[in-house]
């Protein structure tokens, strides 16, 4: 359990971080890690915090719960934690080190759900199921973002983009300090979304309803993967971020936190109300869709680069986010087949007894003792 938390931990958040701090991380390159790290930690801190006030001791804000797609804790069946349940975010840990963008709620969740159905003596439906729901929801949230991110270029931030890519090193080096607050503020309001969509991810590895110390146990280990990564500077993954324009920049990276942050606030408020309010969703994908609208509005706008090269660019990000789809559907197949059902175990003296021996008679209970 966990070290299935840790994984998830570090895993989630490493290949996320383009998504919630990519943006925030190249464009404060210059600036010491130790001060990022600080102002993202306070922010987990307090929105986990508050998502365990609010929900009665759950920090995943209740997602792991929703409606018709629950994904119980193994203790409340009666099951357990095997090494089958350690695959998931290992598996992420690899794609994650390759520098592969995938979806980690699709990934995680679906697998664990895999998992538990396979514990309670159930089939893949449900694992499969909820892989369903997610991703319509996903695919949904990815048309959202793009569409967003390319009318915005064309009609509202265009001209400044346009502006910002013409300037030399020396003024983009010198943004306003009124830029330098709005991207650390809207950095923070994108990063506490993010957390509330996708805490489940980690979370699913602790019991539902946790103690105050347990929380505090958490927040610590998180805090400290958190400095790892920072001080990494995001490792090879961070290259989905930086190859795009104008992502080194502050002002252009602010645009792209606070429009992120508003397709995820969008989905929290379930404004479609198309699914349960709770249900979990791939935020790489609604990324990588705000990413590629914004890119080929750019292109409109700039002509900077050619048809052939943003299209290319645009369908590898979606085609290695493809791969970890593949991945969560695979590991939510497989990882049952190994995994025994709780119901499978052997008999205790206790039930045993009063069963048929090998003669046919009735074997006798245990008597009481005189």
């Amino acid at each position: 359990m966990i070290i299935g938390f840790a994984l998830a931990a570090y895993s989630a958040v490493a290949n996320d971080s383009i998504q919630t701090l990519g943006t925030f991380m190249s464009s404060n390159s210059k600036r010491p890690w130790w001060l990022l790290w600080i102002w993202i930690s306070g922010i987990l801190v307090v929105t986990v915090t508050v998502g365990w006030l609010q929900n009665n001791g759950d920090p995943a804000f209740g997602r792991l719960s929703a409606e018709g797609k629950e994904i119980p804790f193994p203790d409340s069946y009666g099951g357990y934690f095997t090494w089958a349940f350690v695959l998931p975010p290992l598996a992420l840990v690899f794609l994650t080190r390759s520098g592969i963008p995938v979806s980690t709620s699709l990934l995680l969740l679906v697998a664990f759900k895999g998992l538990v159905g396979a514990q309670q003596g159930n089939d893949s439906t449900g694992a499969t199921a909820l892989f369903g729901s997610m991703i319509e929801k996903s695919l949904v949230g990815y048309g959202i973002a793009f569409v967003l991110g390319f009318v915005i270029i064309l009609l509202v931030t265009g001209s400044l983009e346009k502006k910002f890519h013409r300037e030399s090193p020396e003024e983009k080096a010198k943004p306003h300090l009124g830029w330098l607050v709005f991207q650390w503020l809207s950095t923070g309001f994108l990063w506490s979304m993010w957390l509330v969509q996708d805490l489940a991810n980690i979370f699913a590895y602790l019991p539902r309803r946790l103690e105050w110390w347990g929380l505090a146990l958490a927040l610590l280990g998180m805090v400290l993967l958190q400095g790892y990564l920072f001080r990494l500077r995001g490792g090879k993954i961070q290259a989905v971020v930086t190859t795009k324009t104008n992502t080194l920049d502050v002002r252009s990276a602010t645009f792209v936190d606070f429009l992120y942050a508003l397709v995820l606030l969008f989905f929290k408020l379930d404004v479609l109300s198309l699914w349960p309010a709770k249900m979990p969703m791939s935020t790489t994908w609604i990324f990588l869709g705000l990413l590629a609208g914004r890119e080929i509005g750019l292109a409109v706008r700039l002509r900077h680069r050619g048809k052939t090269e943003v299209s290319r660019m645009v369908f590898m990000d979606a085609g290695k986010a493809f791969v970890g789809s593949v991945v969560a559907v695979g590991l939510a197949l497989i990882l049952p087949f190994i995994v025994k059902p709780v119901a499978a175990q052997e008999p205790s003296v206790d039930e045993s007894a009063g069963v048929e021996d090998s003669a046919g008679t009735e074997a006798p209970a245990a008597l009481p003792e005189p």
